[in-house]
């Protein structure tokens, strides 16, 4: 039976540039999380378009093309409490209600959901919780489809992975993932992305597995703080990249039966986009009205993010696209405001905001 061991890092994905992609992303997150203390109201109206944007884009990537108005009008319905199997003309559009019910589901219980199959499972009977699945069995009951292959029917394996073997394969990979997370010694995004690739290797549903697939993966982004896709929607960026989502994907899959595959196409490719998106949301902080505030006052706003112990260099990491003169300047302003004081001195000199008192 197949098992995993997500501690060791496979050998393609140990180089330089996939360490540079990881330091990247951790400081997108890290602007994400000052420009959010700063523009609240923004990040509130990001969120929504973003909820949109993703059970539109997600639909579309498995082959349903909804208008934007029907998007809206049976989540918006479904929201508001109206009976869904009325409200939706077909099976796809009680997929789209289903999908987003899983995202209103991580906004509100994400401190709740853990990595584990429980959580797999939720998701799944989320996205479809029209059907009476009743006591069975969630997972694959298939080992075989069938297709049109050279003008005649046959037989195709599933997964490599016999149906039976599904609920304990799934899991040992899940445990072992969680082993990884809680090690700590492995990048968090680099984890994700690996187990994407085994995840739909492992195809664990007969239906669903690459939404579950990325609603997982959006579970895990946000337990390790990288919440882009609440804000920016990563699945809408997939969906104008599907051809090369579904090819790095195949790539990856190459000899995964007998452990010889490479990760590295996706994992490549899954920075690549979460890069992308935070990219989207900078730019649309910098359009939007409120974005338009002065780069002196995002440092400012960085203290009531970050009250004590701030140094210049905590400062430039988190804000990379803020010159060093400008966050010199702004510095030596605030202190003389007695918004901040500066503690110690030289290489060891940080800030810290002033206690107000009345």
């Amino acid at each position: 039976m197949r098992t995993f061991d997500y501690r060791r890092v496979p050998a393609e994905l140990h180089s330089r540039e996939i360490s540079d992609c990881v330091v990247l992303l951790h400081e997108d997150k890290g602007r994400l999380s000052v420009f959010r203390d700063f523009y609240p109201q923004t990040f509130e109206t990001l969120a929504q378009q973003a909820y949109m944007d993703n059970v539109e884009a997600s639909a579309r990537i498995e082959g349903i093309y909804p208008t934007r108005k029907r998007v809206e009008e049976v989540v918006s319905g479904d929201t508001c409490g109206e009976d869904a199997q009325q409200l939706c003309a077909n099976e796809d559009e009680l997929r789209i209600v289903g999908y987003s019910r899983a995202l209103r589901m991580l906004d509100a219980e994400i401190d709740e959901l853990d990595v584990s199959t429980s959580t797999i499972l939720s998701l799944y009977e989320t996205l479809f919780f029209d059907r009476d699945l009743g006591s069975k069995s969630r997972y694959r009951r298939k080992d075989y489809i069938y297709a049109n292959l050279d003008g005649r029917m046959q037989a195709v394996p599933v997964s490599p992975i016999p149906a039976f073997e599904t609920p304990l394969v799934l899991g040992g990979a899940v445990d072992s993932l969680n082993e990884a997370f809680d090690d700590g010694d492995r990048p968090f995004i680099m984890l994700v992305g690996q187990f994407v690739v085994d995840f739909l290797c492992i195809r664990p549903f007969d239906e669903g597995n690459g939404r579950i697939a990325r609603l997982f993966a959006d579970v895990l982004l946000r337990k390790g703080g990288f919440d882009i896709n609440k804000y920016m929607s990563v699945d809408k960026i997939i969906e104008s990249r599907a051809s090369e989502y579904y090819s790095v994907l195949n790539e990856c899959a190459v000899n995964w039966n007998v452990r010889s595959n490479t990760y590295l196409p996706y994992v490549e490719f899954w920075f690549d986009v979460l890069h992308q998106a935070y990219e989207q949301l900078f730019s649309s902080l910098e359009a939007s009205a409120e974005g338009k505030s002065s780069k002196r006052d995002r440092v400012r706003a960085y203290f009531t993010a970050h009250p004590t112990g701030v140094t210049k260099r905590q400062i430039l990491a988190d804000c990379p696209d803020i010159s060093e003169a400008t966050v010199e300047s702004a510095l030596t302003g605030l202190v003389k405001e007695g918004f901040i004081e500066k503690v110690g001195a030289g290489r060891a000199t940080s800030y810290q905001r002033m206690t107000v008192t009345s």
